[in-house]
């Protein structure tokens, strides 16, 4: 027998995601406006989600946002997770060899999204890609490795779809796209030049679960100054060396 999905916890479930996407308070009425439900229902939602714990009520302005709770509930959940757990190691040793900022990136939706950060020693930090945010998959050092190493027909539903142009070097012609993602894969690692964010440069590989499953890919950059092309192909032998090594 199918099992039945709860209408009300669907509509309490999209409307705390609306709110954790929109990123600022927001009164009950944007919410009404966002989401096109009954100011009733978007009520019993809310107050709801509340009770839980996932949302609270500042007391200065009356606006609504995402209580600090959750991502103390989401972090004491991830803890047990033995593959972040193994990212974490890696990124530790990769941003201790290179200096940089590392990211580890998951697919979700037909985009990348930024779950582990960690800061190297080096004096100048890139500030582009934030825990939580959500990436195009066509450019970038992660996102671009995640998408070079799905199935065919992940790649396939992506490249039918419009690709997003973030600076004056991404790519956006499919086929050119798809030739990215060939070299990516003879490679072994994904090279963005300032594709994603200007002033950045990140070289990212893939990263597989004990399952020899795609989870997700770990990138390491900076801006294009310590990215000459040598250190490129030398960044990207040190992300595979430890990626391989943990």
């Amino acid at each position: 027998m199918a099992t039945e999905i709860s209408s009300s916890a669907s509509k309490a479930l999209a409307i705390f995601t609306a709110i954790c996407e929109l990123g600022t308070p927001c009164s009950l009425a944007e919410i009404v406006r966002m989401m096109g439900y009954p100011r009733s229902v978007t009520g019993r939602m809310v107050a709801t989600l509340m009770q839980h714990g996932f949302l609270m009520r500042k007391d200065d302005s009356g606006l609504y946002t995402v209580n600090p709770q959750v991502l103390h509930l989401s972090q004491k959940a991830l803890q047990s997770d033995p593959l972040l757990s193994r990212v974490d190691v890696i990124m530790h040793e990769v941003c201790k060899r290179t200096g940089d900022t590392a990211l580890f990136m998951i697919e979700s939706g037909l985009q990348a999204l930024v779950l582990r950060r960690s800061e190297g020693t080096a004096p100048v930090r890139i500030l582009g890609s934030r825990l939580g945010m959500a990436l195009p998959l066509h450019c970038g050092g992660a996102p671009t490795a995640l998408l070079a190493f799905s199935s065919d027909e992940v790649i396939d539903a992506y490249l039918a779809g419009p690709l997003e142009r973030r600076t004056e070097n991404t790519l956006t012609d499919p086929e050119a796209v798809r030739r990215n993602l060939l070299e990516t894969r003879q490679r072994g690692y994904s090279i963005g030049h300032e594709d994603l964010f200007e002033y950045v440069v990140a070289i990212g590989a893939p990263i597989y679960d004990d399952q020899n499953r795609l989870a997700g890919a770990i990138s390491i950059g900076n801006i294009p100054q310590r990215y000459p092309p040598e250190r490129i192909e030398e960044v990207g032998r040190i992300l595979i060396e430890e990626i391989k090594r943990s």
